[in-house]
């Protein structure tokens, strides 16, 4: 993982100065090149004129929203996946980190050790080659999802842009669809910790999917709440 970190670059978004420096310190130190911004304005500079390959993003920033913000990175694949670094602990503010795309929420202070551990966690994931059974092509009901390229396309042909930790949550399901999963069974199936950081979070990637399936929140149809149990991906599922 030496040269994996060497090779990686890390844009640090947060307003505070001392902040701002001790993660570039701390990124630095592990090996990892280092980008830093104070505000939204000069997070998108940065972007265009570095390759990124991770945004580490403050929520409360100088004339930006640090979840637009994530909205915005969310919304196009090619751009680098977030985790949040702020002082917002809130668990209300922490689920919205993640139905904003966010692949992971470390609150301030936070263990240094720790914060390394989850930018690395992100980075493998981005990055690692395909495992058995992600090769391929999946399709349900119209819609064509090819896991190793992060994409899902809906029955019209469109482009639905997934996250890392949607996109292994989503490739649960359809290796086991019409099968009731625990949420102690999707962990070990997916990264575990490493794509859903705290308890009960896989509830709220859950709801993010299913919105980009266009399932009803109140009345899901494809990815239904097994009661007791977790939940079923109700489609039938082709793998080519």
């Amino acid at each position: 993982m030496a040269n994996e970190a060497v090779k990686a670059r890390i844009l640090v978004v947060d307003g505070g100065e001392d902040a701002r420096d001790a993660q570039a310190d701390l990124l630095a130190s592990a090996g990892y090149g280092v980008v830093t911004a104070a505000d939204g304005e000069q997070m998108l500079a940065c972007l265009q004129a570095h390759p990124i390959d991770l945004v580490l993003l403050e929520v409360d920033l100088a004339g930006s929203d640090g979840f637009e913000l994530c909205r915005y990175l969310c919304s196009d694949e090619t751009l680098p996946p977030v985790v949040f670094v702020t002082a917002r602990g809130d668990e209300v503010d922490r689920v919205v980190g993640l139905e904003m795309g966010a692949d992971d929420y470390v609150v301030k202070p936070y263990f240094e050790r720790e914060l390394l551990a989850r930018v690395k966690a992100v980075l493998r994931r981005a990055k690692r080659p395909p495992r058995s059974g992600r090769r391929g092509v999946f399709t349900f009901a119209g819609w064509r999802f090819c896991p190793v390229q992060m994409q899902l396309l809906d029955p019209d042909g469109n482009i639905v842009p997934l996250s890392s930790s949607e996109t292994e949550l989503l490739l649960a399901f359809v290796q086991y669809p019409q099968e009731p999963l625990s949420r102690d069974r999707l962990l070990d199936l997916t990264k575990g910790r490493e794509s859903f950081p705290f308890d009960r979070s896989i509830d709220s990637h859950v709801s993010r999917l299913r919105r980009k399936l266009g399932d009803d929140a109140k009345q899901p149809e494809i990815i239904k709440t097994a009661w007791g149990t977790g939940y079923i991906f109700t489609y039938a599922v082709e793998a080519g």
